[in-house]
């Protein structure tokens, strides 16, 4: 998150008094806040970059998380519950990378979903090592506010890399000790949702929807150089229809001619609807019966969306086969879907066993496939 240039009374007030209690005292792995700053979410991030706070803001972050409910869930080390265990993990564990900066991409979003806020920060990963700046992954941290704390926090980008191991003959930077293994992927098995049914498309939405299909089924230039003039929600609405939003043409052509971005963890960054839509109907045709269930709902302010997915294919037995889960954000500006990106973790998808349910779901997606838009891969897996 950006620092602000300035904090509001109720940041200031908040920093005076808690460094007037904690400041020269030990940062102790046990403690407990049991009542809520005080503070709104946006405050809440935001403070924790004040200067004020010293060397305190890791500690501030564990005493807004609620002292039972909350949850912390990161790509490697997986979930902690609780105050005490997120404090426990979080304080040491951020320490021993100190090294690591997580950089913002975008600026953060936030969401009123009623009885809870969301925010939205997207980042990079940047590890500083003997003064070289080395990106390590692209990621996201998504998290939930209620009754004036932080109730659940997942931190989702691909491991991938974190995970392999360095050449065997290379050296460590002065000072730096050996690595620990790191855990195996965590399991979270999160369960589906069942979402309430969508709204009926509006009149404008279904009949421009129509028209679309008819002119791809026509054979003619897909190209659209003109905003669809729907709302957002009616774009929103498309883009989540339930066979609509599965019709790769389509959800090409809400994408702006040259603005438009989507990011995928695997395939890369593409922009512009040309380059979107080739890719989409390339690949989203080969993924078999592989589907997308929802783990949360959509949370949607009128501009920008997320939500929380599963991604699993049906295996012979008739049962499924968890192959990852993630997260999606879209944004919606002047008649267009101008951003997209997903955020999983890969190293799930390389398990035998979800390798074979992807097979026997009748995908036919191919390591060449993922060269021909990743050819910067090969150089590293000849390498």
């Amino acid at each position: 998150m950006t620092t602000p240039t300035t904090y509001s009374p109720a940041q200031e007030a908040f920093v005076s008094s808690y460094m007037s209690e904690r400041r020269g005292q030990d940062k102790p792995l046990d403690r407990v806040v049991s009542e809520p700053c005080g503070l709104s979410p946006a405050e809440m991030m935001s403070v924790l970059a004040h200067p004020g706070l010293e060397d305190r803001g890791l500690e501030v972050m564990a005493d807004f998380m609620h002292p039972a409910d909350a949850m912390y869930f990161d790509a490697i080390f997986g979930a902690q519950y609780g105050q005490q265990a997120i404090r426990a993990w979080l304080l040491p564990t951020m320490a021993e990378i100190s090294f690591i900066e997580f950089r913002p991409q975008r600026p953060s979003v936030l969401i009123d979903a009623g009885d809870e806020t969301v925010m939205i920060d997207e980042w990079m990963m940047v590890a500083t090592i003997e003064g070289n700046e080395i990106p390590l992954s692209p990621g996201i941290s998504v998290r939930r506010f209620r009754d004036g704390w932080i109730s659940w926090v997942a931190d989702i980008y691909d491991t991938t890399t974190s995970r392999t191991p360095p050449p065997a003959d290379m050296a460590l930077p002065e000072g730096m000790p050996e690595p620990a293994p790191l855990p195996d992927y965590p399991e979270m098995n999160w369960p589906t949702l069942s979402l309430a049914p969508q709204a009926p498309l509006s009149t404008a939405a279904r009949a421009w929807a129509d028209a679309r299909v008819q002119a791809h089924q026509s054979g003619g230039d897909l190209a659209l150089d003109r905003p669809s003039t729907l709302s957002a929600d009616d774009l929103h609405a498309l883009h989540n229809h339930p066979t609509l939003g599965r019709a790769w043409n389509l959800v090409a052509d809400l994408m702006h001619p040259t603005d438009s971005v989507y990011i995928d963890p695997i395939f890369g960054r593409f922009e512009g609807q040309a380059a979107i839509r080739s890719w989409m109907t390339d690949i989203m045709g080969k993924i078999g019966s592989i589907d997308f269930e929802p783990i949360s709902e959509i949370y949607w302010n009128g501009e920008t969306s997320l939500q929380l997915w599963k991604q699993v294919a049906p295996t012979p037995d008739g049962k499924q086969q968890e192959m990852t889960w993630g997260v999606s954000v879209r944004q919606f500006k002047d008649g267009w879907l101008v951003y997209c990106a997903d955020y999983f973790d890969a190293v799930s998808l390389q398990k035998p066993e979800v390798q074979a349910a992807g097979q026997a779901a009748g995908s036919i997606i191919t390591p060449e496939d993922i060269l021909r838009y990743r050819p910067e891969l090969a150089g590293l897996a000849s390498g």
